[in-house]
């Protein structure tokens, strides 16, 4: 029996899955969860040797499984959430947490490099990047600012997957979605040029080669092997930007095709054929050659709603999220009057606003835990209408719109969604996500599967949740007060920064 590999190094929990490239099944998955820290408003940051070790404990895991029930195993892809910044020193260890894509402490920096339009007009265009919180520039110019020790100590940047496949294979190497959205990349050029490593004080030598995702890097060391039990060199290849593979495998191949991805961030995919022009937006390329994914990023889905149930109840002894979602089925509607803007690590895509934050509004006595569950679901379902807003003035139609992932098995969440756009919405069903992706392209690059077309053989047949007229006028009032709410308060937003 022949399988693959995948793991993905994701924002709560470190996942691992065996792909068989026969019945192409997911036959055995585990995984270990991830602690995310926020020592101060707006900051982002994970320990990546807890990523290293979880790896480490998940391919123990596999190993034993693998040797078990006779497997052969043929290849390791790792996927993650990018551009997460990760630096190593001189001895290849990581010289702090890392500063994850979701961070918004940047503003100075970011207006310290890019002072004018003639300069942000030219960026965008040698990078094909907006002026955003996740450029990884202003992170250095950060660090160099406020952590000048750990700034000198710089020998290399990579990305989160990146820097377990370094720890896999011992080779650096940088996916090239990870240098595509650093901002730090010439586009034209698929390089990472002198002139964008100045923008944050980068030397090139800190900098790996860049490689397409399936792309072989190395081969599985042998001290790894021997502490996980698994074959000497095994193949590794750059790995994956979880939110594009996830959507690849979720069905996002044709112009129309959209995906919601509710992990613990909310992600946006569509397939394209040419490079999004509109800023709001990131732009990546697609698992298939030649193809582009336009994306969008909130810095906060399913992390959200984690945070709301452990403030309510931090051992999690009675409130969790099937036990609210419960509570809503017996309510008569889906209504309140409860509105929630859901920054609360500031926003990425498609307001950019780093000083964005959590909003709760029109609370009042008479309200219940259900109407707060209500109002954070709907947060979420509403951003993401956000993003189905820009498309449409980019005047790109929307034919198929899925939804995988964590979130996407609350029917509860998905009905408020497919609500709030007035659209159904299919349920990629069996899909395990950016693992699995990133476990196919692993196979494909060992040629256990011939076409990128192979990956429509992982997903089951997709449920339909389908929307309710009767909810049109509600969410239209609703959805018009959301977007009037941070209109009215961006400007004020700043001044709470100042508070302490």
């Amino acid at each position: 029996m022949n399988c693959a590999i995948g793991i993905d190094i994701g924002t709560t929990s470190t996942i691992g899955v065996l792909l068989n490239s026969k019945n192409h099944k997911i036959i055995f998955q585990c995984s270990r969860p991830v602690k995310l820290y926020s020592k101060k408003s707006g900051w982002a940051e994970e320990d990546p040797n807890q990523w290293w070790n979880n790896t480490l404990s998940i391919l123990k895991e596999i190993g034993s499984f693998a040797n078990k029930s006779k497997i052969n195993l043929c290849a390791i892809g790792v996927t993650g959430m990018l551009p997460a910044l990760v630096i190593l020193d001189k001895y290849n260890k990581p010289i702090r947490y890392s500063i994850q894509q979701s961070d918004s402490r940047t503003e100075k920096e970011l207006k310290s490099i890019f002072h004018n339009k003639i300069q942000m007009k030219k960026f965008t265009k040698q990078t094909k990047c907006g002026i955003n919180q996740q450029l990884i520039a202003p992170k250095i110019l950060w660090l160099k600012k406020n952590e000048l020790n750990n700034y000198k100590k710089i020998n290399k940047i990579l990305g989160s997957y990146d820097f377990i496949n370094y720890k896999l294979s011992g080779t650096f190497n940088i996916e090239h979605n990870w240098a595509l959205e650093s901002g730090l990349m010439d586009f034209k050029s698929k390089r990472f040029t002198t002139e964008l490593l100045k923008l944050g004080k980068i030397n090139k030598s800190w900098m790996p080669k860049i490689s397409s995702s399936e792309t072989i890097i190395g081969n599985l060391k042998d001290e790894v092997a021997k502490i996980t039990k698994l074959p000497k060199n095994i193949p590794i290849i750059s790995g994956c930007a979880d939110h594009i593979v996830s959507a690849f495998t979720a069905g996002v191949k044709k112009t129309g095709d959209v995906l919601l991805k509710f992990g613990g961030a909310g992600d946006i995919m569509i397939s394209s054929k040419k490079p999004f022009k509109d800023t709001r937006l990131f732009n990546d390329y697609h698992i298939i050659p030649n193809l582009f994914m336009p994306n969008g990023c909130m810095a906060t889905s399913g992390s959200l709603l984690n945070w709301f149930v452990n403030l309510i109840d931090n051992d999690r002894k009675k409130l969790h999220h099937a036990y609210l979602d419960q509570l809503l089925t017996k309510k008569t509607d889906l209504k309140t009057t409860c509105t929630i803007l859901p920054y609360f690590l500031g926003e990425k895509t498609p307001i950019h606003d780093t000083n964005a934050k959590g909003t709760i509004v029109g609370l009042t006595l008479n309200h219940t835990i259900e109407d707060l569950w209500i109002a954070f679901l709907e947060s979420i379902c509403f951003a993401f209408s956000h993003h189905l807003e820009v498309l449409k003035e980019n005047k790109i139609k929307v034919n198929n719109i899925m939804a995988s992932d964590g979130g996407s098995k609350s029917k509860v969440w998905m009905q408020i969604m497919s609500n709030v756009i007035q659209k159904n919405i299919s349920i990629v069903d069996g899909h395990y996500g950016s693992s699995q992706g990133a476990a196919f392209l692993a196979a494909k690059s060992v040629k256990l599967y011939s076409s990128y077309d192979d990956a429509s053989l992982l997903n089951k047949k997709n449920k339909v949740i389908k929307y309710q007229k009767k909810y049109s006028v509600y969410y239209k009032k609703k959805y018009s007060i959301f977007r009037q709410l941070y209109k009215s308060l961006y400007e004020l937003y700043p001044k709470i920064n100042g508070l302490i």
